[in-house]
Protein backbone atom coordinates (compact mmCIF):
# COMPACT_ATOMS: atom_id res chain seq x y z
CA UNK A 1 0.00 0.00 0.00
CA UNK A 2 1.31 3.20 -0.93
CA UNK A 3 -0.46 6.04 0.80
CA UNK A 4 1.93 8.53 -0.51
CA UNK A 5 1.52 7.69 -3.60
CA UNK A 6 -2.01 7.53 -2.92
CA UNK A 7 -1.97 11.06 -1.42
CA UNK A 8 -0.13 12.43 -4.18
CA UNK A 9 -3.11 11.61 -6.57
CA UNK A 10 -5.84 12.88 -4.21
CA UNK A 11 -4.22 15.93 -3.78
CA UNK A 12 -3.75 16.64 -7.36
CA UNK A 13 -7.13 15.60 -8.40
CA UNK A 14 -8.42 18.33 -5.88
CA UNK A 15 -5.81 21.21 -7.31
CA UNK A 16 -7.41 20.10 -11.29
CA UNK A 17 -10.68 20.03 -10.14
CA UNK A 18 -10.82 23.26 -8.08
CA UNK A 19 -14.21 22.34 -6.29
CA UNK A 20 -15.71 26.29 -5.20
CA UNK A 21 -14.56 28.10 -8.89
CA UNK A 22 -16.48 25.14 -10.74
CA UNK A 23 -19.70 26.53 -8.11
CA UNK A 24 -19.00 30.28 -9.98
CA UNK A 25 -21.44 31.01 -12.72
CA UNK A 26 -20.22 32.14 -15.30
CA UNK A 27 -22.67 35.04 -15.68
CA UNK A 28 -23.09 36.51 -12.50
CA UNK A 29 -23.43 39.78 -12.78
CA UNK A 30 -25.57 39.34 -15.86
CA UNK A 31 -27.94 37.05 -13.86
CA UNK A 32 -28.46 39.82 -10.93
CA UNK A 33 -28.96 42.46 -13.37
CA UNK A 34 -31.88 41.05 -14.65
CA UNK A 35 -33.09 39.90 -11.72
CA UNK A 36 -33.37 43.47 -10.19
CA UNK A 37 -34.94 44.89 -13.07
CA UNK A 38 -37.48 42.55 -12.82
CA UNK A 39 -37.93 42.98 -9.00
CA UNK A 40 -38.04 46.75 -9.80
CA UNK A 41 -41.04 46.32 -12.37
CA UNK A 42 -42.64 44.10 -9.54
CA UNK A 43 -42.06 40.74 -11.16
CA UNK A 44 -40.51 37.88 -10.51
CA UNK A 45 -37.41 36.19 -11.96
CA UNK A 46 -35.43 33.70 -10.87
CA UNK A 47 -31.66 33.19 -11.88
CA UNK A 48 -30.59 30.99 -15.24
CA UNK A 49 -26.85 29.87 -14.24
CA UNK A 50 -24.30 28.65 -16.93
CA UNK A 51 -21.20 27.53 -15.58
CA UNK A 52 -17.35 25.83 -16.80
CA UNK A 53 -17.70 22.87 -18.97
CA UNK A 54 -15.60 19.80 -17.31
CA UNK A 55 -15.03 16.72 -17.92
CA UNK A 56 -13.35 14.75 -15.11
CA UNK A 57 -14.07 10.18 -16.35
CA UNK A 58 -10.31 10.05 -15.41
CA UNK A 59 -9.96 10.66 -12.28
CA UNK A 60 -13.14 9.50 -11.10
CA UNK A 61 -11.76 6.21 -12.00
CA UNK A 62 -8.50 6.38 -10.57
CA UNK A 63 -10.72 7.69 -7.43
CA UNK A 64 -12.32 4.44 -7.57
CA UNK A 65 -9.61 1.99 -8.22
CA UNK A 66 -7.93 3.31 -5.44
CA UNK A 67 -10.82 3.34 -3.17
CA UNK A 68 -10.55 -0.74 -3.73
CA UNK A 69 -7.31 -0.82 -2.35
CA UNK A 70 -8.03 1.05 1.17
CA UNK A 71 -8.52 -0.99 4.00
CA UNK A 72 -11.46 0.52 6.34
CA UNK A 73 -10.12 -1.09 9.48
CA UNK A 74 -6.75 0.85 9.58
CA UNK A 75 -7.41 4.32 10.96
CA UNK A 76 -5.57 6.20 8.46
CA UNK A 77 -5.98 4.37 5.53
CA UNK A 78 -10.01 5.42 6.55
CA UNK A 79 -9.10 8.63 6.49
CA UNK A 80 -8.10 8.53 2.93
CA UNK A 81 -10.76 6.21 1.85
CA UNK A 82 -13.69 8.58 3.60
CA UNK A 83 -11.89 11.53 1.16
CA UNK A 84 -12.02 9.56 -1.90
CA UNK A 85 -15.65 9.02 -1.41
CA UNK A 86 -15.64 12.93 -0.45
CA UNK A 87 -13.94 13.73 -3.66
CA UNK A 88 -16.70 11.53 -5.54
CA UNK A 89 -19.42 13.10 -4.28
CA UNK A 90 -18.10 16.36 -5.25
CA UNK A 91 -17.71 15.34 -8.41
CA UNK A 92 -21.26 14.13 -8.94
CA UNK A 93 -22.72 17.23 -7.37
CA UNK A 94 -20.46 19.22 -10.35
CA UNK A 95 -21.83 17.00 -13.03
CA UNK A 96 -25.39 16.56 -11.55
CA UNK A 97 -28.29 17.59 -13.47
CA UNK A 98 -30.87 19.99 -11.57
CA UNK A 99 -33.52 17.47 -11.02
CA UNK A 100 -31.10 15.69 -9.21
CA UNK A 101 -28.64 18.20 -7.14
CA UNK A 102 -30.41 18.48 -4.43
CA UNK A 103 -29.95 15.18 -3.05
CA UNK A 104 -26.37 15.10 -3.92
CA UNK A 105 -25.79 18.20 -1.89
CA UNK A 106 -27.50 16.93 0.99
CA UNK A 107 -25.28 13.57 0.45
CA UNK A 108 -22.25 15.90 0.53
CA UNK A 109 -22.54 18.54 3.22
CA UNK A 110 -25.89 17.42 4.71
CA UNK A 111 -29.04 19.58 5.29
CA UNK A 112 -29.62 21.82 8.67
CA UNK A 113 -31.76 19.96 11.01
CA UNK A 114 -34.04 21.39 13.55
CA UNK A 115 -31.62 22.48 15.94
CA UNK A 116 -29.77 24.88 13.66
CA UNK A 117 -32.81 26.03 12.08
CA UNK A 118 -34.35 27.20 15.13
CA UNK A 119 -30.98 28.54 16.23
CA UNK A 120 -30.62 30.80 12.91
CA UNK A 121 -34.48 31.85 13.52
CA UNK A 122 -33.88 32.56 16.93
CA UNK A 123 -30.67 34.94 16.26
CA UNK A 124 -32.19 36.62 13.34
CA UNK A 125 -35.20 37.42 15.31
CA UNK A 126 -33.48 38.99 18.03
CA UNK A 127 -31.12 40.74 15.57
CA UNK A 128 -34.40 42.34 13.81
CA UNK A 129 -36.21 43.12 16.83
CA UNK A 130 -33.20 45.24 17.94
CA UNK A 131 -33.72 46.92 14.33
CA UNK A 132 -30.02 46.42 13.78
CA UNK A 133 -29.07 48.31 10.50
CA UNK A 134 -26.21 47.34 8.41
CA UNK A 135 -23.09 49.36 8.39
CA UNK A 136 -21.23 50.89 5.49
CA UNK A 137 -18.60 48.85 3.94
CA UNK A 138 -15.88 51.07 3.03
CA UNK A 139 -12.72 48.62 2.55
CA UNK A 140 -11.96 47.90 -0.67
CA UNK A 141 -10.71 44.27 -1.75
CA UNK A 142 -7.28 45.55 -2.34
CA UNK A 143 -6.57 47.20 0.58
CA UNK A 144 -7.90 43.52 2.35
CA UNK A 145 -5.71 41.87 0.55
CA UNK A 146 -3.15 44.16 2.12
CA UNK A 147 -4.24 43.88 5.55
CA UNK A 148 -4.52 40.19 5.53
CA UNK A 149 -1.14 39.29 4.03
CA UNK A 150 0.51 41.82 6.63
CA UNK A 151 -1.34 39.77 9.31
CA UNK A 152 -0.17 36.36 7.91
CA UNK A 153 3.41 37.80 7.67
CA UNK A 154 3.54 39.16 10.86
CA UNK A 155 2.56 35.47 12.20
CA UNK A 156 5.27 33.84 10.14
CA UNK A 157 3.45 31.96 7.90
CA UNK A 158 3.99 31.48 4.39
CA UNK A 159 0.77 32.32 2.63
CA UNK A 160 -0.79 34.16 0.24
CA UNK A 161 -3.19 36.66 -0.20
CA UNK A 162 -4.73 37.64 -3.94
CA UNK A 163 -7.40 39.07 -5.22
CA UNK A 164 -9.93 36.57 -7.17
CA UNK A 165 -12.85 37.87 -9.81
CA UNK A 166 -14.64 34.24 -10.07
CA UNK A 167 -15.42 33.28 -6.42
CA UNK A 168 -19.00 33.75 -4.73
CA UNK A 169 -18.28 33.94 -1.28
CA UNK A 170 -16.37 37.22 0.07
CA UNK A 171 -13.54 35.12 0.75
CA UNK A 172 -12.30 31.58 0.31
CA UNK A 173 -9.32 29.61 1.85
CA UNK A 174 -7.27 26.88 -0.27
CA UNK A 175 -4.99 24.89 1.84
CA UNK A 176 -3.42 23.10 -0.60
CA UNK A 177 -2.37 26.15 -2.78
CA UNK A 178 -1.69 28.34 0.88
CA UNK A 179 -4.16 30.71 -0.39
CA UNK A 180 -6.53 33.03 0.66
CA UNK A 181 -8.47 34.42 -2.57
CA UNK A 182 -10.84 38.22 -1.72
CA UNK A 183 -13.58 38.47 -3.66
CA UNK A 184 -12.65 41.10 -6.16
CA UNK A 185 -16.40 43.01 -5.80
CA UNK A 186 -17.22 43.12 -2.71
CA UNK A 187 -16.18 45.79 -0.30
CA UNK A 188 -15.83 45.19 3.66
CA UNK A 189 -16.96 46.74 6.73
CA UNK A 190 -13.73 48.46 9.57
CA UNK A 191 -15.44 45.74 12.10
CA UNK A 192 -14.78 43.00 9.60
CA UNK A 193 -10.65 43.66 9.58
CA UNK A 194 -10.45 42.06 13.37
CA UNK A 195 -13.20 39.19 12.48
CA UNK A 196 -10.98 38.16 9.20
CA UNK A 197 -8.12 38.07 10.76
CA UNK A 198 -9.28 35.91 13.84
CA UNK A 199 -11.64 33.63 11.45
CA UNK A 200 -9.52 33.29 7.66
CA UNK A 201 -5.81 33.11 9.40
CA UNK A 202 -6.22 32.04 13.19
CA UNK A 203 -8.48 28.94 11.93
CA UNK A 204 -8.25 28.39 8.15
CA UNK A 205 -4.44 29.14 7.53
CA UNK A 206 -3.10 27.99 11.02
CA UNK A 207 -4.75 24.72 10.46
CA UNK A 208 -3.98 24.27 6.54
CA UNK A 209 -0.11 25.36 7.54
CA UNK A 210 -0.16 22.85 10.03
CA UNK A 211 -1.36 20.37 7.71
CA UNK A 212 1.53 21.25 5.65
CA UNK A 213 3.58 19.82 8.41
CA UNK A 214 1.97 16.27 8.26
CA UNK A 215 3.44 13.41 6.06
CA UNK A 216 0.07 13.69 3.52
CA UNK A 217 -1.55 16.59 2.04
CA UNK A 218 -4.70 15.77 2.59
CA UNK A 219 -4.49 17.13 6.39
CA UNK A 220 -3.95 20.47 4.34
CA UNK A 221 -6.22 19.74 1.53
CA UNK A 222 -8.88 19.10 4.09
CA UNK A 223 -9.88 15.63 5.63
CA UNK A 224 -13.27 14.60 4.62
CA UNK A 225 -16.43 16.25 6.06
CA UNK A 226 -13.90 18.50 7.51
CA UNK A 227 -15.48 21.87 6.59
CA UNK A 228 -18.17 21.72 9.80
CA UNK A 229 -15.26 21.87 12.18
CA UNK A 230 -13.83 24.36 10.27
CA UNK A 231 -16.25 27.17 10.17
CA UNK A 232 -17.42 25.85 13.58
CA UNK A 233 -13.99 26.65 15.24
CA UNK A 234 -13.88 29.45 13.18
CA UNK A 235 -17.00 30.92 14.78
CA UNK A 236 -16.08 30.07 18.11
CA UNK A 237 -12.69 31.69 18.24
CA UNK A 238 -14.55 34.96 16.66
CA UNK A 239 -17.09 34.09 19.69
CA UNK A 240 -14.26 34.32 22.68
CA UNK A 241 -12.06 36.83 21.28
CA UNK A 242 -15.05 39.36 21.38
CA UNK A 243 -15.42 40.11 17.08
CA UNK A 244 -19.23 39.19 17.68
CA UNK A 245 -19.68 41.97 20.08
CA UNK A 246 -17.83 44.58 18.03
CA UNK A 247 -18.84 43.19 14.35
CA UNK A 248 -22.43 43.05 15.61
CA UNK A 249 -24.49 41.94 12.62
CA UNK A 250 -21.88 38.69 11.76
CA UNK A 251 -24.18 36.02 13.50
CA UNK A 252 -26.99 37.63 11.52
CA UNK A 253 -25.37 37.02 8.41
CA UNK A 254 -24.45 33.34 9.67
CA UNK A 255 -27.83 32.46 10.40
CA UNK A 256 -28.67 33.68 7.68
CA UNK A 257 -26.93 31.55 5.45
CA UNK A 258 -27.99 28.28 7.60
CA UNK A 259 -31.73 29.56 6.89
CA UNK A 260 -30.87 30.20 3.27
CA UNK A 261 -29.89 26.46 2.61
CA UNK A 262 -32.83 25.19 4.41
CA UNK A 263 -35.21 27.84 2.18
CA UNK A 264 -33.27 26.79 -0.83
CA UNK A 265 -33.95 23.36 -0.70
CA UNK A 266 -37.53 23.81 -0.36
CA UNK A 267 -38.49 26.72 -2.86
CA UNK A 268 -36.89 28.88 -5.39
CA UNK A 269 -34.47 31.79 -5.62
CA UNK A 270 -36.84 34.53 -5.90
CA UNK A 271 -38.84 32.98 -2.81
CA UNK A 272 -35.93 32.39 -1.15
CA UNK A 273 -34.75 36.27 -1.83
CA UNK A 274 -37.87 37.72 -1.21
CA UNK A 275 -37.38 35.42 2.72
CA UNK A 276 -34.06 36.48 3.32
CA UNK A 277 -35.53 40.58 2.63
CA UNK A 278 -37.20 40.59 6.27
CA UNK A 279 -33.63 40.31 7.42
CA UNK A 280 -31.15 41.78 5.14
CA UNK A 281 -31.07 44.70 2.98
CA UNK A 282 -31.34 44.12 -0.49
CA UNK A 283 -28.24 43.28 -1.86
CA UNK A 284 -27.20 41.06 1.14
CA UNK A 285 -31.16 39.05 0.66
CA UNK A 286 -29.61 38.37 -3.07
CA UNK A 287 -26.02 37.57 -2.01
CA UNK A 288 -27.40 34.68 0.40
CA UNK A 289 -29.84 33.48 -2.31
CA UNK A 290 -26.62 33.46 -4.81
CA UNK A 291 -24.78 31.13 -2.11
CA UNK A 292 -27.39 29.00 -1.43
CA UNK A 293 -28.50 28.00 -5.17
CA UNK A 294 -24.83 27.50 -6.59
CA UNK A 295 -24.33 24.58 -8.59
CA UNK A 296 -28.26 24.52 -10.15
CA UNK A 297 -28.79 26.20 -13.48
CA UNK A 298 -32.70 26.98 -13.27
CA UNK A 299 -32.96 28.52 -9.89
CA UNK A 300 -36.67 27.88 -9.98
CA UNK A 301 -36.38 24.59 -8.79
CA UNK A 302 -35.40 23.62 -4.76
CA UNK A 303 -32.17 22.41 -4.46
CA UNK A 304 -28.54 24.34 -3.77
CA UNK A 305 -25.37 24.17 -1.81
CA UNK A 306 -26.15 23.30 1.66
CA UNK A 307 -22.51 24.02 2.85
CA UNK A 308 -23.60 27.17 4.63
CA UNK A 309 -25.77 25.78 7.31
CA UNK A 310 -22.21 24.40 8.99
CA UNK A 311 -21.34 28.00 10.22
CA UNK A 312 -24.23 27.54 12.63
CA UNK A 313 -23.99 23.58 13.32
CA UNK A 314 -20.39 23.34 13.63
CA UNK A 315 -20.57 26.54 15.88
CA UNK A 316 -23.14 24.63 18.48
CA UNK A 317 -20.88 21.22 17.69
CA UNK A 318 -17.49 23.12 18.67
CA UNK A 319 -18.47 24.56 21.77
CA UNK A 320 -19.54 21.21 23.00
CA UNK A 321 -16.53 19.63 22.26
CA UNK A 322 -14.83 21.97 24.11
CA UNK A 323 -17.02 22.24 26.49
CA UNK A 324 -16.88 18.66 27.16
CA UNK A 325 -12.89 18.55 27.85
CA UNK A 326 -12.22 18.37 24.29
CA UNK A 327 -8.76 19.09 23.20
CA UNK A 328 -8.62 21.95 20.60
CA UNK A 329 -4.89 21.11 19.92
CA UNK A 330 -6.68 17.77 17.62
CA UNK A 331 -8.23 20.34 15.82
CA UNK A 332 -5.63 22.41 14.76
CA UNK A 333 -3.37 19.16 13.48
CA UNK A 334 -5.00 20.08 10.24
CA UNK A 335 -8.15 20.61 8.11
CA UNK A 336 -10.03 17.67 10.32
CA UNK A 337 -13.03 17.16 11.62
CA UNK A 338 -14.43 16.61 14.72
CA UNK A 339 -15.17 12.26 13.68
CA UNK A 340 -11.62 12.47 12.99
CA UNK A 341 -10.71 13.16 16.59
CA UNK A 342 -9.69 10.21 18.06
CA UNK A 343 -8.14 8.96 15.56
CA UNK A 344 -5.76 11.80 14.79
CA UNK A 345 -5.32 12.12 18.51
CA UNK A 346 -4.08 7.69 17.97
CA UNK A 347 -1.97 8.43 14.79
CA UNK A 348 -0.24 11.64 17.15
CA UNK A 349 0.92 8.65 19.54
CA UNK A 350 1.99 6.42 17.11
CA UNK A 351 4.03 9.01 15.49
CA UNK A 352 2.59 9.23 12.27
CA UNK A 353 1.35 12.81 12.63
CA UNK A 354 3.38 15.49 14.32
CA UNK A 355 1.60 18.19 17.01
CA UNK A 356 0.51 21.43 15.62
CA UNK A 357 2.97 24.38 15.70
CA UNK A 358 0.31 26.94 15.12
CA UNK A 359 -2.42 27.84 17.36
CA UNK A 360 -5.24 30.79 17.95
CA UNK A 361 -3.56 33.26 20.62
CA UNK A 362 -7.04 32.66 22.22
CA UNK A 363 -5.95 28.82 23.11
CA UNK A 364 -2.19 29.36 23.88
CA UNK A 365 -0.98 28.02 27.08
CA UNK A 366 -4.57 26.02 27.31
CA UNK A 367 -3.95 23.05 24.52
CA UNK A 368 -1.01 20.94 26.77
Amino acid sequence: MNLAKIDKGISDISANIDFFSLLAPLNLNEESLKFFDAIKKGEQYNPLFRYKPVALSSEKEWLAERRKELDAGNALQYIFLKKIRFILTQIEFIESDDEHLKDVAVKLHGRPGPECINKAKEILKESKEEGYSFPEEPVTPGKMVKILQGYINEMGVDWSVALNDTIVPKVTVSGGKRLISINSSTNYTTDEIDRLKIHEVEVHVYRGANGHEQPYRIFAEGLAGYNETEEGLALVVEERTGCHQRDTRQMKLYAGRALCVDLCLRGSFYDTFMEMRKYFPEYLAYRLAERGKRGLEDTSLPGGFTKDAHYISGFEKVQKFLDDGGNVSLLYVGKVGLDDADPVKDLLALGELVPPRHISQLFKGTHE
